[in-house]
């Protein structure tokens, strides 16, 4: 009897210890103490060559030296980003699969899309806000206004109503839903022009076949130099770096114009959150280091580095906003 009851005692320390080990185990790989044992897979929504694309390589670099494991770059373009997006929603959270996403498939897709195949709140964790860009509102540089109140005047003149044309780089993307938040707050009588792309539609600008267009300090700052076209307004808060000689709209008494192309991190929604962590705290790093700076200036894009629950508060908020302003423009993507 003695012998079975060591026996069973025996057993039970076997198990408990078993038990704890590999509870152990997995609360090690839980909070991030032996996390990443492999690469992690960085989606990116666009074609390589892009913006978002050499971002993410400017970005990956310094975070795969830091964690110790390659951040492989998959490119899966296609659906203004949903496919990635989807993608990544439906992936195994178990905190080697995040996507650069950006203001565009997270704010902007729900409000055009029925059905986007996402809840852009609820299906991700949100892990670091990495940058805004700008846009600023360029006119071709003989149309009579030195700045924003100015053209809205222009665009109200008796003479001049329903014939000043706007370009935008799409239906439904945010140089478009810019301007028709533009539209909403000043009264100014526009007639939206989607083209397919910022430089089709810029160099139409500058032939004057259209005369005004929201676009990003990036993809207008060497025309503006060389005199091609105006800059009018920018829609950040403070005056873009990169352009500090133009004012925001707030200076010039527009509120509520602001509105950046913005991206971050986001990881599919039940990753574990010292995972979660971890890659939050590493891109965090990256984005201080001067070689990144520079190079993400050179883009035109601003610094954010906000984490956690703030990202989070501002994905709802950009949801909700662009929702609204997509239901008074009655714009429909199919």
């Amino acid at each position: 009897m003695r012998l079975f009851k060591r026996s069973v005692a025996l057993l039970f320390m076997l198990v408990a210890s078993s038990y704890a080990q590999a509870q152990a185990a997995g609360l090690a790989s839980a909070t991030g103490a032996v996390y990443p044992t492999k690469p992690i897979r960085l989606l990116v929504p666009f074609a390589p060559g892009g913006s978002i694309d050499i971002a993410a390589r400017i970005l990956g670099a310094p975070m795969a030296q830091a964690l110790g494991q390659n951040i492989v770059i998959d490119n899966r373009p296609g659906s203004g980003g949903l496919i990635a997006m989807q993608e990544t929603a439906r992936a195994n959270p178990d905190g080697y699969t995040m996507i650069l996403a950006t203001g565009g498939q997270v704010g902007i897709a729900p409000a055009l899309y029925a059905r986007p195949g996402y809840d852009p709140v609820k299906d991700f964790a949100h892990v670091m806000h990495l940058t805004d860009t700008p846009l600023i509102l360029i006119v071709h540089p003989q149309l009579q206004a030195a700045n924003a109140k100015e053209f809205i005047a222009y665009t109200q003149a008796p003479a001049n109503r329903g014939k000043v044309n706007t370009a935008s780089t799409g239906n439904g993307t945010y140089t478009h839903l810019t301007t028709e938040l533009f539209k909403s707050l000043t009264g100014a009588d526009l007639t939206h022009i989607p083209y397919k792309g910022a430089a089709p539609a810029i160099n139409d600008l500058m032939g004057r076949q259209v005369q005004s267009m929201f676009t990003t300090t990036a993809s207008a700052q060497s025309y503006i130099a060389a005199g091609r076209i105006k800059a009018l307004g920018v829609t950040s808060l403070k005056r873009s770096p990169s352009m500090p000689e133009v004012p925001t709209f707030a200076e010039q008494g527009i509120a509520g114009l602001t509105v950046s192309s913005w991206n971050g991190l986001v990881m599919p929604a039940a990753t574990p959150a010292p995972v979660v962590s971890r890659i939050a705290a590493e891109s965090g790093k990256a984005l201080q280091g001067a070689d990144v700076r520079s190079r993400l200036a050179a883009l035109g894009a601003e610094i954010a580095g906000v984490p956690g629950e703030p990202f989070t508060r501002m994905v709802r908020d950009d949801v909700l906003r662009w929702a609204k302003v997509v239901k008074a423009a009655g714009i429909r993507v199919e």
